[in-house]
Order: C-alpha cells, then sequence, then structure tokens
C-alpha cells in the first residue's frame, strides 16, 4: 500500500476518533465570517436586556433598544420620576450614547443617565436636567463625563413638558452618525500609533502627530502601526507606499514596506487585532477603526542615513489620509537569518495545513501550501525540521492529529521493514525552504506510551503500549534505530538528526537515550524538560530546553559548559506561563522581552511548541481546549502574519544585534546594565506598562551603542 494512502487513510480514521467518531466537515470553515466582532469605536446594545420602573400598555421597555427610532416603538410609563435600566451582556467602556425621546411636537424633557458595575452603585454621566430643547427626530448625542466602564445604564426621566403624559423614550443607544458628528469624527481619521494592542479604548489619539519615526539596522524587518477611524462608512480602504529616500538620493524601494491591515479574530470570547491579513482593499463602518501594521524590511546594502517617504490611504469614497514615514538607517548589519546564532524551534504541523484547506497530505498543493508559512519560519533562524516517527506522539492534546512520517511495517516472519518515503520527501522540502540543519524526531517516548504499526499480513493499523525501558520497548525500536541510522547516514543526516523528547519524566527520558546510545550512537537526542534541571543532570542530552519557570541561576552556569561540549541549551514556554507569552491577547513587549531574556541568560535560543497547530478554524476564533487563546499557532492560514510573531522575531533580531554588537567589541556596558534587570521571576511581577518601559530600556541602549 502507498505510503501516502496509508496517511491520509489513517488520517481520517484518527481524526474521526478524536471528534467523537465521526468524520470532521473539513470545509465547515469557510462558512465563517470575516470577522465575528469588527473593531467598533463604540459597542452597540447587542444581546442587551431593558427594564423599567413601569410601562404604559404595550410600551415595552426593549422597544427602546431595538434599534428603531420611529416613535411608534417606544417605552412610556406615565409616572414621573421614572427609569430605564439597560444591562449590557457585558462590560464596557462607556464614554458617549445617543437617546431620542419622544419627537413630533414642541415636548421638552429632563433627564439624567447613570453608569453602573454591578447595578447598585451608580455614577452620573451625563446631567440633561436643565433642558430646555425640544425633541427632534435626530435625538441628542451624549457625551459622557466621566467615561468609563459600566455593565448598566440607567436613564432617569425627571421631569417633562408634557407631564402628564409622563416619560418616553423612543430609543437609546451607545452610538450613532450624530453622535459622531458631534464628537468630530465623521470622515477619515489617523495618528500613529506604538505597535501594542489597539482596541477601542485606546484607538483615537492625537491627529496632530502623523509621522512615523524608527531607526533600523540594515537585513533588519522594523515595525510600526497606525490606526484609522471614522464616524461614517468609509468603503474600500487602500494602502499605498512610496520609496522611501534620503536627501543624497539613495532609496529604500517600496516594495520594502509592507504595509497591512489588522484583523481581529476571537480569543477566549473578546475580539483582539492580531492577523495580518493579505486583503487588498478594506471597509470601514460607521464609528469602526482599523489598525494598519507597517513592515519596512531594510536592504542589505542599504546605505546609513535618513529614509523618508509616505503612506497614503484613500478609501472608494475618495477620502485621503498620508502619513510621513522617517526610517533612520544605523551603520550595522545583521547576519541573514540562516547564519543567526539564535536557535529557535517552533514545531510544525503539516497535518493542521492539509486539514485546514482540505487537501491529502504531503500531495503537490500541500506542500504548496506549506511553502510560505515554512520559508516565513526559516527566515526567522529556525533550525529544527520537526517530524513524526508514530502516530500522535503528544496523543490527542492537537485539533488534527499529528500522523507517522515512516510507516513501520511488521512482516509475517516477525521482521521490521521501514518506509522512510514520506520522510525523505518532507524532510527534503523543508530544508528547501531553508529549515534546519537540525531534524529532530518524536518521538520513542510518546505520551500515553502507545505506539503504532502497520501488519504486513493485514494491512490494519495497530496501537500498543510501549513504556520506555520495557523488553517490549527495546525490541521494537532497537532493530528500527539500526536501520533508521543506516538510512540517516546515505542521505547524509545522520549527524544533525535528533530523537526527540517532550516533558518526560527522569525514566522515561534515561530509558529512551540509553536505547538510542545503544543501538544508534551516531544519533543525538533533545529533550523539553518540565521538572527541575537536576533530574536529568546525569543524562547526556545532546540539545536541551528548559521550562522557563524552572531555569534557576545554577542551570544558567551551566550553559557555557554545555556549549563548550557542542550541546544546545534553550528555554521554552508553552501554556504557561501567563505572561510573558505569546498568546493572541499577550501583550506584545511580551515577545519582545523573551529574545532579551535569552541574550541576559546567553541561551542558545526558545523553543515554542507550536507554529501552525491550527485550530478548526484559526481566522475566525484563535482558541482551542483549555489552552489558553493563541497558544497552538503563531502564524495563520493564507500566508497572513499575525502582530505577534512579528513581535517575537522583533526579539530575536534584538538578541542578534546584542550578539553582533559583542563581537565587534562595541561599548556594552549599558546594554549589560538593563540586561541584568531581564530575570523571569521578577519580571512577572511587572504590570503591563512596567514590562514595556524595560523591553524599551533595553531597545534604546542596543540603539545607542551603534557608532
Amino acid at each position: 500500500m502507498n505510503s501516502k494512502n496509508i496517511i491520509s487513510a489513517a488520517a481520517v480514521a484518527i481524526a474521526g476518533a478524536a471528534f467523537g467518531g465521526s468524520t470532521p466537515d473539513l470545509l465547515n470553515w469557510r462558512k465563517d465570517t470575516y470577522e465575528a466582532k469588527p473593531p467598533m469605536l463604540y459597542q452597540t446594545l447587542a444581546g442587551a436586556k431593558a427594564t423599567a420602573t413601569g410601562q404604559f400598555g404595550g410600551c415595552r421597555p426593549e422597544l427602546a433598544i431595538d434599534g428603531n427610532t420611529n416613535t411608534a416603538h417606544h417605552w412610556g410609563c406615565e409616572q414621573l420620576p421614572s427609569a430605564l435600566t439597560i444591562e449590557l451582556p457585558q462590560p464596557q467602556n462607556l464614554t458617549q450614547g445617543h437617546i431620542w425621546m419622544y419627537y413630533g411636537d414642541d415636548r421638552v424633557y429632563k433627564f439624567y443617565v447613570e453608569r453602573s458595575m454591578d447595578g447598585k452603585n451608580w455614577v452620573k454621566v451625563a446631567d440633561w436636567t436643565n433642558n430646555q430643547t425640544p425633541c427632534t427626530a435626530k435625538g441628542f448625542a451624549l457625551k459622557f463625563d466621566p467615561a468609563g466602564d459600566g455593565k448598566f445604564i440607567r436613564i432617569t426621566v425627571t421631569d417633562s413638558t408634557r407631564r402628564r403624559n409622563g416619560a418616553h423614550i423612543v430609543e437609546f443607544s451607545l452610538s450613532s452618525p450624530e453622535t459622531y458628528d458631534a464628537m468630530g469624527i465623521s470622515g477619515l481619521h489617523g495618528r500613529v500609533a506604538c505597535t501594542e494592542r489597539i482596541n477601542a479604548k485606546n484607538a483615537v489619539g492625537c491627529e496632530q502627530d502623523r509621522c512615523w519615526r524608527a531607526s533600523g539596522w540594515r537585513n533588519e524587518r522594523v515595525n510600526g502601526q497606525f490606526v484609522l477611524w471614522s464616524g461614517s462608512k468609509l468603503p474600500q480602504l487602500r494602502l499605498e507606499a512610496s520609496d522611501l529616500t534620503t536627501d543624497s538620493g539613495k532609496t529604500i524601494p517600496a516594495a520594502a514596506v509592507n504595509a497591512r491591515f489588522v484583523r481581529y479574530t476571537l480569543a477566549d470570547g473578546k475580539s483582539v487585532g492580531d492577523i495580518l491579513d493579505t486583503a487588498k482593499t478594506v471597509d470601514l463602518p460607521d464609528g469602526g477603526f482599523r489598525p494598519i501594521w507597517i513592515t519596512v524590511t531594510v536592504p542589505k546594502k542599504a546605505a546609513a542615513g535618513v529614509y523618508r517617504g509616505a503612506l497614503k490611504v484613500t478609501s472608494a469614497g475618495n477620502a485621503r489620509l498620508e502619513f510621513p514615514l522617517e526610517l533612520t538607517v544605523q551603520n550595522a548589519t545583521l547576519p541573514d537569518p540562516r547564519d543567526w546564532r539564535f536557535n529557535l524551534d517552533l514545531w510544525q504541523h503539516p497535518f493542521a495545513v492539509a486539514r485546514y484547506h482540505g487537501v491529502e497530505p504531503f500531495s503537490d498543493i500541500h506542500y504548496q501550501l506549506m511553502e510560505p508559512l515554512w520559508r516565513e519560519l526559516a527566515n526567522a533562524g529556525q533550525k529544527a525540521v520537526t517530524t513524526t516517527l508514530t502516530d500522535l506522539p503528544w496523543n490527542h492534546q492537537n485539533f488534527d492529529p499529528y500522523l507517522t512520517m515512516v510507516e513501520h511495517v511488521k512482516q509475517p516472519d516477525g521482521t521490521w521493514k521501514n518506509d522512510y518515503t514520506i520522510f525523505d520527501e518532507y524532510v527534503k522540502f523543508c530544508k528547501k525552504c531553508g529549515l534546519g540543519p537540525e531534524i529532530h524526531c518524536y518521538t520513542m517516548a510518546t505520551w500515553g506510551n502507545m505506539v503504532s504499526y502497520t501488519d504486513g499480513l493485514t494491512g490494519d493499523k495497530v496501537r500498543v503500549r510501549m513504556v520506555p525501558g520495557t523488553p517490549e520497548h527495546e525490541a521494537f525500536w532497537g532493530p528500527f534505530l539500526e536501520d533508521f541510522a543506516k538510512h540517516l547516514k546515505k542521505r547524509g543526516w545522520l549527524k544533525d538528526t535528533y530523537i526527540a523528547m517532550d516533558e518526560r519524566g527522569r525514566a522515561e527520558t534515561k530509558a529512551t537515550v540509553e536505547c538510542v546510545r545503544k543501538y544508534a550512537p551516531g544519533l543525538k537526542v533533545t529533550l523539553a524538560g518540565n521538572i527541575k534541571p537536576s533530574s536529568f543532570s546525569d543524562i547526556a542530552l545532546d540539545s536541551y530546553a528548559q521550562s522557563i519557570g524552572h531555569v534557576d541561576d545554577a542551570f544558567v552556569r551551566e550553559i557555557q559548559t554545555r556549549r563548550d561540549e557542542g550541546k544546545i541549551t534553550m528555554f521554552y514556554i508553552c501554556c504557561g506561563p501567563a505572561r510573558p507569552n505569546t498568546f493572541t491577547q499577550s501583550p506584545t513587549a511580551e515577545q519582545v522581552w523573551l529574545g532579551y531574556f535569552a541574550a541576559a541568560k546567553d541561551f542558545d535560543g526558545m523553543l515554542r511548541w507550536a507554529f501552525a497547530n491550527w485550530p478548526r478554524d484559526p481566522i475566525y476564533d484563535t482558541g482551542f481546549g483549555g489552552w489558553p487563546a493563541g497558544d497552538t499557532f503563531l502564524f495563520y492560514p493564507g500566508g497572513r502574519s499575525s502582530v505577534r510573531w512579528e513581535m517575537l522575531r522583533d526579539g530575536i533580531e534584538e538578541y542578534e544585534k546584542i550578539n553582533q554588537l559583542r563581537k565587534s567589541g562595541a561599548d556594552m556596558a549599558a546594554i549589560d546594565a538593563v540586561l541584568e534587570k531581564f530575570d523571569f521571576r521578577t519580571n512577572v511581577q511587572l504590570d503591563d506598562a512596567g514590562l514595556a518601559a524595560l523591553v524599551n530600556e533595553a531597545r534604546t541602549a542596543v540603539r545607542d551603542a551603534v557608532k
């Protein structure tokens, strides 16, 4: 049976088991909308509930929040004062509103508005008890002062010129075109922003500062951000960057300036801007905002100097906005990513790409779909190719199962035959994309200790339990290791190949290492360990990544000794710690912090368990199971980058800058002083602003060290 057919059939069978015994709808993701919750400056009342102190006939409270401003749809109560209370589905930042009282004659209403988090303690935010203005079909724009978070809104009508008729509210909203006009935000507006998460609270800012100013090295990717907003609908927003030029005529071409709209996705139920979209146009709705992410790839041969240009924003309605760009190219050059010292290990998941796009694993189209993602990973200095030696090396902790790339066939006479067709093909593909040179093979110590092979007589897939250190385990893996080593040697890959393990205990790790040394001494061994480093002190691990929470001074002191022995020492993060991390909601400074932390402790690099381990529909919702949203991947389908990916890569570039400066004999006093402050146990106590300030201090020190 062809290896690809075996993998394809196994994928359906195992995926069916993972999803409760039925084959999942592979293309169901295509039915989802562009964004679950488009970014809006002011949230609507969708899902809100209305109650009142009373009502007249059929003039029910919910009619005041039904989106209809016709006077035939209103809440009414004959008593004065009377109050309408609105409970929002979740707390919001309440800055303004719009109210339509009953209109059509010359009546005047007096009222005030309050907000509350618990429905008991109230803060008055708008006082119209001295109102003398008659009601009209335009209603009244309300600016809340003080603005703040609230889950409840209460409108109390105190008086009316038609007092005997009582209180009447036709509609209440948190936004409207009239509100935007009153607040001066109709038309297209924008500002430059720092590279932080943009939401309704921080989107609007000073429009006087539209110029993006940044500095960078040659061969660096420099990131920045802008924010657009409008009170009126603006269709087909488009972006166009110019060349960047110096006063002397030196040029960075416009092709090196990549401007992308930031798209919002769900993260633990919240809408978060993370996707750097490939869309050429985006519509801006009434009261909407949209960040723009800019990435300038500085040419390797660019002359040092100040380059200027512009980013133009236009719409189908002929709205226009221009952001000046100013980039200072410093007299320093980063090596190409393949030559970076930083050892990045983000596990690839080819089976997730196949399922998402509905294609056969390892078909030609599958490789075409993977290639731009894998090349982007290589462009961040990825040193390891992730391969599998058996099905489900991590059991069922993924949306898509990992399947084996090596088919183990047990012959009728009890001997074994190993088919390396997929393994070889995939490794060659990864190396063509720039990944490697390391090849990490998962695993001889699976989660759950289950191993898969094919019965050569029946063709059935067999799953058996094999615990490291037992005769059964050695009887299966020993002959394989001998055959595998011979195969790798023929391919010229033996010296770069590792038997990889993840979060295994001391006994399993020791038994696996001993088995490898006995049957294939030319192979290396790597482990990601989540217990104290001392547990593995007497086990020879060629590459070791320690969970960041267990990194201590004694372990850090071993890094140089291990390096002198030709061994690699890294740290890793995964579903923990809560911070710093690379989750969808993680503040952007946290990703950059990881690079500085690696430099401060002199680690060789960092491991994380997933690059493209996608949930069902990552563009719509980044959550999966009990993991924090975004934990399972960093890059989106369709070649879409993410804010957190760009910032993680930015932190790696900072690590490389420090390495280059140290090698060049630069004055490192200021850099070393700030790196002393990078300590996991201390820094997790900082708030978001404190961590961002520390990262900015390090960035400034690195920038100023260039002469």
